[in-house]
């Protein structure tokens, strides 16, 4: 599958899998280089994934009770290292934010919420709230480089 069919798919999403670009191959069929919603790097069948049969790297589906399937994920780390923060007095860094009074929302008390709402987290960047004095909540967080952490602090 080539040609104009296949023009202008980068930054769409078909299921979980959103197009990064495309893998052309001297002779073989054109795949697609696809970031999946877990996390992984796949690289489908550009047909198949145009026509609904691919629609995700092959990870497990989670339904139900079943939990993210993120655990060791960069995005679950700095959820739990958030909810840490502001939440456990025992927590090294909690003066500077639980102690302080900042909070997370309710709803990003769950991970799936909070990832629906943050996205995957670039390389390079971590979590930052735009207004360091407000909480951890949707409008008030995102993925931010060091040098942009480091311009919005309460001593700048």
């Amino acid at each position: 599958m080539r040609g104009k069919r296949l023009e202008g798919l980068e930054g769409q999403r078909f299921g979980r899998l959103l197009v990064l670009g495309m893998i052309a191959e001297h002779g073989k069929k054109t795949r697609l280089r696809c970031r999946c919603d877990c996390g992984n790097e796949a690289a489908p069948l550009a047909e198949n994934v145009l026509r609904g049969l691919t629609k995700g790297c092959g990870c497990k589906v989670l339904t139900g009770n079943q939990t993210h399937g993120m655990r060791g994920s960069p995005e679950y780390k700095s959820w739990n290292m958030m909810l840490q923060r502001c939440t456990n007095p025992r927590n090294a860094r909690w003066k500077h934010y639980g102690g302080r009074g900042i909070a997370v929302c309710d709803e990003w008390r769950d991970f799936a919420s909070f990832f629906a709402n943050m996205g995957p987290r670039p390389p390079g960047t971590s979590l930052d709230r735009v207004d360091v004095n407000g909480n951890y909540e949707p409008g008030n967080c995102r993925w931010a480089d060091a040098k942009t952490q480091a311009n919005n602090k309460r001593t700048t």
